[in-house]
């Protein structure tokens, strides 16, 4: 296919899973931080190369990420003749879209210990890889709720004959994510988790106050242009902030 929406229509793609992939791609990357000082030593050599390749990683893991956020909301497209039989356009399966969710939970917004090796950052990093992760992991919340992304969502649910993986379910499976020491009664909240709180706090601010902009004409192509105040975005999202609230009330 062509589309953008579609999971299958990206770089990298060397599977149907992408989940699995990037589970392995992820333990590989843990393997490769755990040891990224040993094999860059060598007699004479600044950290230069220490640090690209840590860059490297950071990238490598962003990819990952990337690749199954395209689940969210994908849409299969598979070109067509009026002779061949079956839709052009398919909606990513409920189960695949939960599995692409719960893989973002564990390895795009959890805190992520395995690539916060000190040796490597005491000697390439000042002192801003807090904010780097800050800037990563709230990226990748923003374009989960993102409002092209839950139009998709809702205009699935109206046209599907089955289930389908609405923007509530969605909505609700970020919050618990991002909130999940709430469900765990965790006493402290680290850093990471923090800044990541925040970010969702002001993502749901901008989709109750905001009204996204229209693209350039050449991205139009690529998104959906969706009018945020006259569709169902924002009953969810105040919604989630009123759930929220009470969670949050609960555990104090």
């Amino acid at each position: 296919g062509s589309s953008s929406t579609d999971p299958r229509s990206q770089t990298e793609d060397l599977t149907n899973d992408a989940m699995r992939a990037s589970d392995l791609g992820v333990a590989n990357l843990r393997r490769i931080t755990d040891n990224l000082l040993e094999w860059t030593d060598r007699a004479g050599a600044n950290y230069s190369e220490l640090e690209e390749l840590y860059r490297q990683i950071i990238g490598q893991w962003r990819r990952y990420t990337g690749h199954v956020l395209s689940y969210l909301g994908g849409i299969y497209e598979t070109d067509k003749t009026h002779s061949q039989e079956g839709p052009v356009y398919e909606f990513v399966s409920q189960e695949r879209q939960q599995r692409a969710m719960d893989w973002l939970a564990d390895y795009g917004w959890a805190s992520p210990t395995w690539m916060l090796n000190y040796e490597v950052l005491d000697r390439i990093n000042e002192s801003s890889v807090v904010d780097d992760i800050r800037s990563q992991q709230t990226s990748l919340l923003n374009n989960v709720a993102d409002p092209g992304l839950l139009g998709r969502l809702i205009e699935w649910e109206a046209r599907a004959d089955g289930d389908t993986y609405t923007a509530f379910e969605l909505m609700d499976d970020l919050r618990n994510n991002i909130w999940s020491e709430l469900d765990n009664n965790t006493p402290e909240v680290d850093v990471f988790r923090r800044n990541l709180q925040r970010g969702y706090i002001e993502r749901m601010e901008y989709l109750m106050t905001e009204e996204p902009s229209i693209p350039p004409q050449w991205q139009q192509y690529f998104s959906i242009n969706v009018d945020v105040s006259q569709s169902d975005i924002r009953p969810i999202v105040r919604e989630q902030l009123h759930t929220l609230q009470e969670n949050i009330d609960s555990a104090i």
